[in-house]
């Protein structure tokens, strides 16, 4: 195993800097996001601490600053050791303001912009050199810097469906966002937001509206805007869970979706939608939702208008409802683009690797007559979220773009950063071309925004098996690269970029590192599954009630029981010794194999932890995770043990069984621990869970992680017994 490696500087001579490619830093500075052109100088370049006073010239409040440049004083006079920030209008060379010029000597740093968030872009490509500058004791090279980013609207997702996070952690996220250069967060409130209008709807411990309000101007001052999504039509489960609410429904059984031509709809959105925008005072934005609706046109109200002019004319009715709404509210709405595209037959071709590209010229040339007739009623004032989270070059997405455009319809595409089980450890496939997860689905869904000038890009986060929050900053980070800079970085050069801005360590086996863990991850998936794992379906351990959300309970299942025991592997029968091993033979060699590993991965977490200068708190939730995620491994080899003809075994086996319960009780208990530092980890007793049909909110708490666990544990403890 390797040994950390941690970033240690190299001896640049001046010529050996010049000597470099312009566009390139010499290591170890990076800025990330990159910036879009550098001119090294010659020079000597500015020594780490030299710079002692800040400089304002121009009608603006000083930016925020980071912990480093937030030392300076406030100066009027010019002179070595300053920071000079100038705001001037006139600049040509730079198409947004949000760009900026920096030049950078051994005597000071001057940045120039037309807008003051170019000046506070430059303050965070400078805040990062001087880090590296402080990390690595050299001096920052001596440059010039004309940078500017490639989208305008460059957001990342914060979804709370299944958790809350602490209020302080929102706030140092919105400060670690800012360092990167996002621009917007869509809130995704949900039920977590405390409706003045709607009080039933929010939840115990939901956000005040002063307490988001605040956030959002703290936000705004680090040139972040937040965008409050609430869901309307589909997705509505937070709301119409609520029997108060039974009558918008649009099946009475479901809570999936609301009524379409049901005017109380409209009233209790509104008053949502209110208070949402009341929570993000000055924001530009409202996301409305509107995807995966797929139960309109049943009721009795909506069926003859669904029989008679299709679906697509309900979804379209309440887009034009709630976009003049948001129109009347100084709002530009921003929706889901999927259910038109899925009436008119276009959906699969967007995204289904399946689909070739003669496939998805067919279903467009039978679909465009179709969504062109409907033209008008596709409100101008709206923007068309165009999602897809797997083939950024699929002919259909392509094509869909091509149609909004062609159109004069605005469109942004939503990319994703991948998150699975609450575990850190992601998978990362960047073979033979493959783009179905990772850096590099969000950087290529980038690169087509760009080709196609497309303004917006949102990287979702999905609250679905509700991760760690933790779990999506790398792929948070990358959208905020790409965005910036689309054919910037190498997915390699990104990783060591990421690696050292949030952490100040180099590691060059980081991938390898990481498919390890992930192997403990899958594992732990598995383990105690007689087929499949814990993620299958997102129902693994869901009742047998009917989870899709257009169908009815089936009769007589209602209340049904269910021995789910049933879907785990059995013990070891000790008058049968070695029966139970034979049959479960695989996963037990993967067992061994990741206890074998375990004290060398379990070290170097621990190294990583010791030796990071900044976000410990990952490497100590990685820890976590892992040691908790092994439990599972160790209480099987324990099984193993006592599945043995030897009764000296046998009884050795049975007390390591024990002792592995016990393990596991502990490693529990640490990964609660964790957890809890940044979020709530459970609800007041009086929260009422939407019953979704994801596995993360079947629990008022984190034990939906430990659903299996519980059962099979539950099982090892009747067997005890009898031995």
């Amino acid at each position: 195993m390797k040994q950390i490696a941690l970033a240690v500087c190299m001896v640049f001579t001046l010529a050996s800097w010049i000597s470099l490619p312009a566009e390139k830093l010499p290591a170890p500075f990076k800025i990330l996001p990159q910036p879009q052109n550098v001119s090294l100088l010659s020079g000597k370049g500015l020594q780490p601490g030299s710079l002692q006073q800040l400089v304002i010239k121009g009608n603006f409040k000083p930016p925020v600053m980071g912990n480093i440049l937030s030392r300076l004083t406030i100066g009027n006079s010019a002179g070595n050791g300053t920071l000079t920030l100038i705001l001037d209008k006139e600049i040509r060379s730079l198409p947004s303001e949000e760009g900026y010029l920096m030049t950078i000597s051994k005597d000071g740093v001057e940045i120039r912009s037309t807008g003051e968030a170019g000046l506070f872009y430059g303050c965070q490509s400078l805040e990062q050199l001087l880090e590296d500058a402080m990390d690595f004791k050299k001096p920052v090279p001596s440059c010039r810097i004309t940078d500017y980013p490639a989208l305008s609207y460059r957001a990342v997702h914060f979804d709370v469906k299944h958790h809350l996070d602490h209020m302080n952690y929102y706030y140092e996220s919105i400060d670690r966002l800012a360092r990167y250069k996002i621009n917007a967060i869509v809130f995704e409130f949900e039920d977590k937001l405390r409706y003045q209008r709607q009080p039933l709807v929010g939840a115990p411990q939901s956000i005040s509206l002063e307490e988001m309000a605040s956030l959002t101007r703290y936000a705004r001052e680090r040139h972040i805007e937040i965008t409050p999504l609430v869901q309307g039509l589909g997705h509505a489960s937070f709301i119409l869970k609520h029997e108060e609410y039974a009558g918008l429904r649009e099946l009475p059984w479901s809570p999936w979706a609301f009524c379409p031509l049901n005017e109380g709809t409209y009233q209790v959105l509104f008053d949502l939608y209110r208070d949402a925008i009341k929570a993000t005072p000055g924001s530009k934005y409202l996301h409305i939702g509107g995807d995966e609706i797929g139960n309109i046109g049943l009721c009795p109200r909506c069926k003859p208008t669904a029989d008679k002019e299709g679906l697509i004319s309900l979804n379209l009715y309440w887009l034009k409802r709630v976009c003049e709404f948001a129109k009347e509210n100084n709002r530009i709405p921003i929706f889901w683009d999927d259910m038109p595209l899925q009436y008119a037959g276009l959906y699969t071709s967007t995204w289904s690797n399946a689909v070739d590209s003669g496939e998805a010229a067919r279903a467009w040339k039978q679909g465009v007559p179709k969504l062109d007739s409907l033209l008008t009623d596709f409100p101008k004032n709206c923007v068309y979220m165009r999602w897809n989270y797997s083939m950024a070059n699929q002919p259909g997405n392509i094509r869909a773009l091509d149609w909004y455009e062609s159109h004069g319809l605005k469109a942004m595409i939503a990319t994703a950063t991948n998150a699975e089980g609450g575990m850190l450890f992601q998978p990362e496939e960047r073979d033979k071309g493959m783009e179905s997860s990772g850096i590099i689905t969000i950087k290529n869904f980038i690169q087509l925004a760009a080709e196609k000038k497309i303004q917006g890009m949102l990287c979702t986060a999905w609250d679905d098996k509700s991760p760690h929050m933790e779990n999506y900053w790398r792929g948070f980070i990358a959208a905020a690269e790409y965005s910036w800079s689309p054919n910037g970085r190498s997915l390699q050069e990104y990783d060591a970029a990421w690696l050292q801005r949030e952490f100040g360590i180099s590691m060059p086996d980081y991938l390898s590192f990481n498919a390890q863990l992930r192997k403990g991850s899958v594992l732990w998936y598995e383990a105690l599954f007689k087929k499949g794992n814990l993620l299958d379906d997102d129902n693994a351990l869901l009742s047998l009630k009917r989870v899709e959300h257009w169908l009815p309970p089936l009769a007589g299942q209602e209340n049904i029981s269910f021995d789910y025991t049933s879907k785990l592997i059995g013990l070891p029968d000790l008058k049968s010794p070695g029966s139970w091993s034979r049959k479960y033979k695989d996963r037990l060699d993967r067992s061994a194999a990741g206890i074998d590993q375990y004290p060398a991965l379990s070290k170097r977490l621990k190294e990583l932890y010791d030796h990071s200068r900044r976000n410990k708190y990952y490497w100590s939730l990685s820890l976590a995770l892992y040691n908790f995620q092994i439990s599972t491994p160790r209480l099987l080899l324990a099984l193993k043990q006592s599945d043995s003809p030897d009764k000296g075994q046998q009884k050795a086996g049975i007390e390591e069984v024990k002792k592995a319960l016990r393990e596991f009780q502990k490693n529990w208990s640490a990964l609660q621990s964790a957890y809890s530092q940044t979020r709530f980890i459970s609800y007041p007793d009086n929260y009422i869970p939407d019953r979704y049909f994801h596995l993360a909110s079947q629990r008022e708490d984190l034990t939906w992680m430990i659903q299996a666990q519980e059962l099979y544990h539950g099982m090892i403890n009747k067997w005890l017994q009898n031995q």
